[in-house]
């Protein structure tokens, strides 16, 4: 029952339940959050793979002088 001081205007109380309202402005912060987070993740897996690539260069350019080492020195032994 509501209380009211005049018959034509009754005092509305505020509601204990969120509006729609309430609840859709909840839901667009939690889907901007998430999709904040899965733009880091994202930003860090390229950061990752390029880091990765980065090494998996190094080590093909360091197999590469290494073989080429060993063929040196092959070849100096055939010439001793």
């Amino acid at each position: 029952m509501k209380v009211s001081f005049d018959k034509y205007f009754p005092v509305v109380q505020p509601s204990i339940y969120p509006t729609q309202t309430d609840l859709f402005a909840k839901r667009v912060e939690r889907l901007d959050a998430e999709r904040a987070l899965q733009t880091q993740v994202t930003e860090r897996l390229k950061k990752f793979h390029q880091y990765e690539w980065e090494i998996y260069e190094m080590r093909m350019k360091q197999l590469v002088i290494n073989i080429q080492i060993v063929n040196q020195n092959t070849e100096i032994d055939k010439l001793v």
